[in-house]
């Protein structure tokens, strides 16, 4: 089933000082960008058949944004999803999104903190973060995934990871993207070596954990599955029109707005495009079962 045109075409509706005003992801999710997790959609589906999901499983995306892979899964997939964030403005979008891609019925989102899910335990058959774990207080929030969950339910993760033996000048740039992304996200931000993501997945008392340690995706492929989700090539474009336009406007009016976007892109060129320190990082899919 092919998607409904997934592009809000949002006129420049805030001022300056109101877009300065937004939390970094807010400001995301009102210019229309889809989703934060390095694996893009190739990741998504990936860690869907991980979690054995199909067309009768509830799940649960926690940290879901602005809504894009929790419609792509209700709707590639035929599963109930309800997203929950703690930004109110990704929740309308991702509202918005459900509406424009004809799935309001299969995905549901709400405002919520993932530290105390709104949840009566063993509601869910899959709990999953994308890019979202490692901002967490993870002996909490683990905790409460794990409570949500059905007995013989999975929690998944897309998460970045680094590994154990880095350089001392590849590691003192990581550490200073870590420390940069943690001040413009205003959350606490560093990677984790796999073994402490398995470490925490499994004293939340979740079995079979498992950590697979990927690499940064083929954007040919991303490009091709991001057209067929937003309604196909032509509509994709659209979208990249829209929502890069009214980036380059905020960029060009505000200083504060351009600091961020050129110490954020410094910090990702480090972490997933520079040869000599992004070899040392990667993302992990990682599951445990109840």
């Amino acid at each position: 089933m092919q998607a409904e045109r997934d592009i809000p075409h949002r006129e420049l509706k805030l001022s300056v000082k109101q877009a300065e005003a937004l939390s970094y992801y807010d400001f995301m999710s009102y210019l229309g960008v889809p989703y934060y997790h390095v694996g893009g959609l190739t990741s998504t589906k990936k860690l869907a058949e991980l979690c054995r999901i199909n067309s009768t499983k509830k799940v649960l995306m926690v940290g879901c944004g602005s809504g894009f892979s929790a419609c792509y899964l209700a709707r590639e997939i035929g599963c109930e999803v309800v997203g929950i964030d703690i930004a109110k403005l990704s929740i309308e979008e991702a509202k918005e999104r459900a509406k424009r891609q004809g799935v309001s019925d299969k995905a549901k989102f709400i405002v919520g903190n993932a530290h105390a899910l709104p949840f009566e335990a063993g509601t869910f058959d899959a709990v999953i973060t994308e890019f979202v774990s490692q901002f967490l207080d993870r002996e909490i929030a683990f905790k409460e995934f794990a409570r949500v969950l059905k007995s013989g339910a999975y929690v998944g993760m897309n998460e970045m990871y680094r590994e154990k033996e880095i350089p001392a000048k590849a590691a003192k740039e990581i550490a200073q993207a870590e420390k940069t992304i943690g001040e413009i996200t205003g959350l606490p931000f560093s990677l984790l070596l796999p073994e402490k993501w398995k470490e925490e997945l499994e004293k939340a008392e979740l079995k079979d954990v498992n950590v697979r340690m990927c690499k940064p995706i083929r954007y040919l492929q991303e490009t091709k599955y991001m057209a067929e989700a937003m309604g196909g090539t032509w509509s994709f474009v659209e979208y990249l029109i829209d929502t890069v336009s009214k980036m380059l406007k905020y960029y060009l009016l505000s200083k504060k707005i351009r600091y961020r976007f050129n110490k954020l892109e410094k910090s990702k060129k480090i972490l997933l495009r520079k040869k000599s320190t992004s070899k040392y990082v990667g993302y992990v899919l990682a599951t445990g079962k109840k």
